[in-house]
């Protein structure tokens, strides 16, 4: 599966006020077409990945997808009888993140029209700066939650990925280990689901999926 990315359009202010403890994730989801989750399948397993260095972050995001799993409904089993299979891996790195870029407007006239069309007022507006909110490429730290079928691994030694959603925020690598409880709280608002574009979550400091 690839994940897709397009522009999304919104204007952010010059001057936002940021409160102390403010993270702003990117977040970009895809579903595969047979589905987020096999068919009447409802046990899981939460893979162990054991390429990650930071054992420590590792089992406790691994900690906390089980209980969000449980809390979705799933049984937490063996991998030897699992429905579906789901793995997070972490890093840093370049990765398109939501980015506010300055763009300059000259001026212009804009028309205000009445409902059937006619001109009714003309307003004027001067040379400006706007911010446009566009995905850019960025150093960042980013978490990826993967789910893929269990059985259908087990039977033909070949993996099939139901979903794949990563969630990113600029940051430089030293970062990681307190950001993972923000970008996981990310990725799992959209756990199985599929964005057109990226989407951004702002969260504050009482947010993090563990303190």
């Amino acid at each position: 599966m690839r994940l897709t990315v397009s522009i999304c359009a919104a204007i952010a202010g010059m001057n936002a006020c940021v409160p102390a403890g403010f993270r702003q994730v990117s977040f970009a989801g895809e579903t595969s077409t047979a589905g987020a989750e096999p068919a009447n399948g409802k046990s899981v397993h939460v893979v162990r990945n054991t390429e990650m260095k930071d054992t420590v972050l590792e089992a406790r995001i691994r900690y906390t997808l089980e209980e969000f799993l449980l809390a979705r409904g799933y049984r937490i089993t063996s991998p030897d009888t699992a429905d579906l299979y789901v793995l997070a891996t972490f890093g840093a790195g370049e990765r398109l993140v939501a980015s506010t870029a300055p763009v300059f407007r000259e001026a212009e006239v804009r028309v205000e029209q009445s409902k059937d069309g006619r001109a009714v007022k003309k307003n004027y507006i001067p040379d400006r700066m706007e911010y446009l909110r566009l995905p850019l490429l960025k150093n960042s730290v980013w978490l990826q939650v993967l789910s893929s079928d269990a059985r259908y691994y087990r039977s033909t030694g070949s993996v099939r990925n139901l979903w794949r959603g990563e969630a990113s925020m600029i940051g430089a690598p030293a970062t990681l280990g307190r950001n993972a409880a923000y970008l996981l709280v990310a990725a799992l608002k959209y756990y199985g689901k599929s964005t057109p574009d990226i989407v951004t979550v702002d969260l504050g400091s009482r947010d993090a999926a563990w303190k």
